[in-house]
């Protein structure tokens, strides 16, 4: 089931600047809508992944995804995530999210669910981010983000991310390190990063676990 990894569990969040390999607590505006479209290339397969966001109420969003190979449709997704705890404070917003969904391996014919939490720091300068979740597979995932020159509102603005992702199962244990960007203008937005494999257990490496890259142009609504 390999498509049911990292890459399938990648968020899309307007107007956050949020880890592109882990997921973050933010949500979209009610009645927002998010279109994604996403080049993913890792473990031996890559594709376009087809991305839509919906914003239910302002703290909770559905976001239905598709993975497409060049000769069928791979896997989909459809992802819940509720903003449980929110803090507004000048230039800075905290946030604690709950997320749960389903996740089907087309091919594979097989169904998992996904079961998270996100917790999230963003400010004018500096981004902190951690998750845990579990789809089969365990992942946890920490993030650092800055904004290395502060633009004024509305303006285009580039957020830089290192990341750092873990992934077990059984006797699979992979490591990552994960250098990242996300830029914005206006409601659009241009986002990819690198997965580096740090370490890589046997069985992670038999699996053909490598680097995996991830680019993709959202828009919202």
């Amino acid at each position: 089931m390999k498509r049911l990894a990292p890459l399938l569990l990648i968020p899309s969040l307007p107007f956050a600047h949020e880890p592109i390999f882990g997921l973050g607590p933010g949500t979209i505006f009610k009645g927002g809508i998010g279109i994604e479209t996403e080049y993913e290339r890792g473990d031996g397969e890559e594709g376009i992944a087809t991305e839509v966001l919906y914003g239910i109420t302002e703290d909770l969003s559905v976001t239905f995804r598709s993975f497409t190979t060049a000769t069928e449709i791979s896997s989909v997704a459809l992802r819940l995530k509720y903003r449980l705890w929110k803090r507004y404070m000048p230039g800075r917003i905290d946030a604690f999210s709950l997320i749960g969904g389903v996740l089907r391996d087309v091919e594979g014919r097989e169904t998992r669910g996904l079961f998270g939490v996100a917790v999230g720091m963003e400010s004018r300068r500096w981004y902190f981010f951690a998750d845990a979740r579990t789809a089969g597979r365990i992942f946890l995932d920490g993030a650092v983000g800055i904004r290395p020159w502060l633009t004024e509102y509305l303006k285009p603005d580039l957020v830089l991310l290192s990341e750092l992702n873990y992934e077990l199962e059984g006797d699979y244990r992979a490591f990552f390190v994960s250098p990242a960007f996300f830029f914005t203008y206006r409601n659009v937005a241009i986002k990819g990063g690198v997965q580096i494999p740090a370490y890589r257990s046997e069985k992670a490496k038999n699996m053909g676990v490598r680097s995996r890259t991830a680019f993709s142009v959202e828009v919202h609504f």
